[in-house]
């Protein structure tokens, strides 16, 4: 009989363990430098995208051809580096690192490496809605599966290196070390033990220390200080929750229908797919070039409430349209930071049209766009732990803990009871394919 390939090493002695988390350490080193090279990248490239744009509009007649064809090259390019050297890089990575895990498919090899980050630089630089934690996940994967395999490790620990390094590159793409180590349990394996957790407080701590060296000890997004919620504020938030559960079940199926839709023109090569992809979305951004990328700084502004009632909803119908068409492409990129947004929108767009009816029960717009954060991740993804944590270290803000605790509450039944799965865990079965989703299924 064959052994788990979860199962423990042989030399998972406690006398070891100080080996792994040297070897944990490393990869998170590696992990951090990695990463703020990626975010440095990612930075320049929304600054380039941003003064293309001003510099075609001087030409108001024909001047959107220059961005919607910048967006449609450098997509291709993405899409191309994916199919032609790494088809594992395509889209977040997290399904994958998770079918790592879970012993279905082989950990990474080099080459998703750096496809993984010319190929995110490329596609989100170019303005697709997509988030850079996608990227920096399976890089970290890849970096701790590399580390295990040069020092020797046996497979459970090349598996376990894999997972803590993924966790420390989510850690890196929001300063986020304590979301990092919590989203290895929570999301990644579904477990804990010794030397998981070893490993992933090595990796996590060592690439946040390398990170934050490099770049500073900044939080994500500034918030002034916030008053604590009343115990009548509460129904506010459970209904929010409730609200963004059920658009959370519909976004999962939105992601998977336009994944579906775009692979039924499957006589029309992949490169020129995506190449439609992006020059739509370079169609968007000559309109208005804050309502594509990441959409961290769109998220600042909802914080900051700088837009009107009719402005959230604009931003917020557009981002829930324009994150499954750019996940569709097939390129590099996730799809955690694209959930906060329209998270953060839905949150700030509720309290806008509820405060007239009921101004002192209301809470205050940036409050609810913070916790709309946390719950509309919940619901999509359904690890409301990591969720909560990764809101409040993004923002420094330790305030609403329990209103992000009570509309994730609500925001993980509503999904449950229609039915939805979490969106990874359906992205991994469709990666796999059908016969792996026939073999699961009981006799």
């Amino acid at each position: 009989m064959m052994p788990s390939p979860d199962a423990a090493p042989p030399e998972a002695a406690p006398a070891h363990l100080w080996l792994l988390a040297v070897m944990a350490a490393i990869s998170g080193v590696f992990v951090g430098e990695v990463g703020a090279a990626f975010l440095m990248v990612l930075q320049q490239a929304d600054q380039s995208r941003d003064h293309l744009i001003d510099w075609a509009r001087q030409w108001p007649t024909w001047g959107w051809l220059i961005p919607v064809t910048a967006a449609a090259v450098l997509v291709t390019i993405a899409r191309w580096l994916v199919q032609r050297l790494a088809p594992e890089a395509s889209g977040s990575g997290v399904p994958r690192v998770e079918a790592v895990m879970r012993g279905e498919v082989e950990p990474e090899q080099w080459v998703v490496l750096p496809v993984k980050f010319v190929g995110g630089s490329l596609a989100i630089g170019a303005g697709l809605a997509l988030g850079r934690e996608g990227p920096l996940v399976q890089m970290g994967a890849t970096i701790g599966a590399l580390i295990a395999r040069v020092c020797g490790t046996a497979p459970a620990d090349v598996r376990t290196l894999s997972a803590a390094s993924a966790g420390a590159g989510l850690g890196v793409a929001f300063n986020a070390p304590l979301g990092g180590l919590l989203f290895v349990f929570e999301e990644l394996t579904h477990r804990f033990e010794t030397r998981l957790m070893v490993a992933s407080l090595a990796a996590c701590g060592a690439g946040l220390m390398t990170l934050r060296t490099l770049l500073g000890d900044q939080p994500v997004f500034a918030l002034a200080p916030l008053a604590p919620p009343t115990p009548e504020s509460l129904a506010i938030y459970l209904l929010l929750g409730a609200a963004l559960g059920a658009l959370g079940a519909l976004y999962n199926r939105f992601v998977i229908r336009w994944l579906d839709w775009f692979d039924r023109f499957d006589r029309v090569p992949v490169t020129l797919r995506a190449a439609a992809v992006g020059g739509l979305v370079g169609a968007v951004a000559w309109f208005d070039p804050h309502l594509v990328g990441g959409g961290e700084p769109i998220i600042q502004g909802v914080l900051n409430g700088h837009f009107t009632l009719v402005s959230l909803a604009t931003i917020f119908a557009v981002r829930w349209l324009l994150g499954p068409f750019s996940y569709a492409a097939g390129t590099p990129g996730g799809l955690f930071a694209p959930l906060l947004l329209v998270g953060a929108a839905f949150g700030a767009l509720l309290g806008d049209a509820l405060h007239p009816l009921l101004p002192e029960l209301i809470p205050p717009t940036s409050a609810l766009a913070l916790v709309g954060m946390a719950a509309f991740f919940a619901a999509v993804v359904r690890a409301p732990l990591t969720g909560v944590i990764l809101i409040v270290e993004m923002s420094a803000n330790t305030t609403l803990i329990i209103p992000m605790l009570a509309a994730c509450l609500t925001a993980n039944i509503i999904p449950a009871l229609l039915g939805s799965p979490p969106i990874y865990d359906t992205l991994r079965e469709r990666m796999l394919g059908p016969d792996h989703r026939s073999a699961q299924r009981p006799a």
